[in-house]
């Protein structure tokens, strides 16, 4: 689904985590085991215009903590989980602020390992365009693909290993699909949408063509993360972008980035954090959201309901704030919050979360 044009101008913040720099295969697994299940998440605060709606150092001051800059681990403490989190004061009194700041949340969510697979099933509708029934079709497919290769991940990362993944060689795509299939046929999962696929990859496999996965990098499965950066710089051209400073993702984006229209664009900055009390806010907001997520990718209706029962007045507050914030930005623009993920693991978030509401 296309990203929503913005035309209003406005100021976006970021800081980030989950960052794995680059996520690779190696003889035992991936660089990064912890790159597997948790997302590379992207996002902060923004507000109209050039002027910010709330006076920063007031938080600055309730907080009264002794540092020079604050991040998500000084308020809610190194080990958090999202549970501890929430129950820390200084994370109450964080998300009190930002609900009466004016200001606006965003974020990008990025799933390594859904994101290095998904190659697999765009390259067999290129083949095969006729089995592309659209949207809902693929994103079942993928979400189908993503949750086996989880649920099965040692057997598919050595697979993927051995065909130096994703840069395939011709001789060699017959017998990575018929392998690929082989191994989903085996388990006998009786998914409809993992059924069709291992069907494609056969026929896929005598074709011998995976456009998408030949000519890479041999076993680098996501090399940056610059394209959720110059994504919101291109789309939302008229506003301005501060990114917390990292030389890397600064060379990048100037070397990439451009307008729709073709045109070099120059409207975003890298600013240490030290300097800037904003991107602070931003990494406490998204490190927040990343103990969120991944307590919600573990977690059944069941689970939320037992420990919304044993959570305090001012834990459920933190919850019904954090969803009233997602929230106000999808209503001021839908593109403002971004999932590069399985449909399943989106849709499961957000009942979970609207069923956290619902028990406030």
């Amino acid at each position: 689904m296309p990203v929503p044009l913005f035309d209003e101008k406005c100021s976006f913040y970021y800081d980030e985590t989950g960052n794995v720099r680059k996520f690779r295969l190696t003889e035992n697994g991936v660089n990064a085991e912890e790159g597997i299940a948790k997302d590379f998440i992207l996002g902060g605060v923004l507000f109209k215009s050039d002027t910010p709606p709330c006076n920063v150092d007031l938080l600055f001051d309730e907080l009264k903590i002794n540092t020079p800059e604050i991040k998500f681990r000084t308020l809610a403490g190194k080990k958090s989980n999202f549970w501890t989190a929430i129950s820390k004061k200084p994370i109450q009194q964080f998300l009190s602020w930002l609900d009466s700041s004016g200001l606006y949340v965003h974020y990008a969510t990025l799933n390594n390992m859904y994101f290095s697979v998904v190659d697999i099933v765009d390259s067999l509708f290129a083949a095969q365009p006729q089995f592309n029934f659209g949207l809902e079709w693929a994103q079942a497919l993928k979400a189908s693909l993503h949750r086996f290769v989880i649920t099965h991940i040692d057997e598919i990362l050595s697979i993927l290993h051995s065909y130096n993944y994703p840069s395939l060689d011709k001789e060699d795509i017959k017998n990575f699909c018929y392998e690929l299939s082989d191994l989903i046929q085996s388990y006998g999962d009786e998914d409809f949408y993992l059924e069709n696929f291992g069907q494609l990859l056969k026929v896929n496999g005598r074709k011998g063509e995976l456009v998408f996965i030949e000519d890479n990098t041999p076993g680098l499965l996501v090399e940056e993360y610059f394209g959720l950066r110059d994504g919101r710089c291109a789309f939302y051209k008229d506003s301005i972008y501060f990114f917390d400073e990292e030389a890397e993702a600064e060379l990048a984006l100037k070397n990439t980035i451009y307008t729709l229209n073709g045109e070099k664009l120059s409207n975003f900055k890298f600013i240490d954090s030290k300097n800037e009390r904003l991107i602070q806010i931003s990494d406490v907001w998204v490190g927040l959201l990343g103990k969120l997520f991944a307590e919600l990718d573990q977690s059944t209706p069941e689970m939320i309901i037992r420990k919304m029962e044993s959570l305090t007045q001012e834990q459920k507050e933190c919850i019904r704030i954090i969803n009233s914030l997602i929230d106000s930005a999808e209503r001021l623009c839908r593109g403002l919050i971004q999932s590069v993920n399985s449909i399943e693991m989106i849709q499961n978030r957000g009942s979970l979360l609207a069923l956290m509401d619902k028990l406030i």
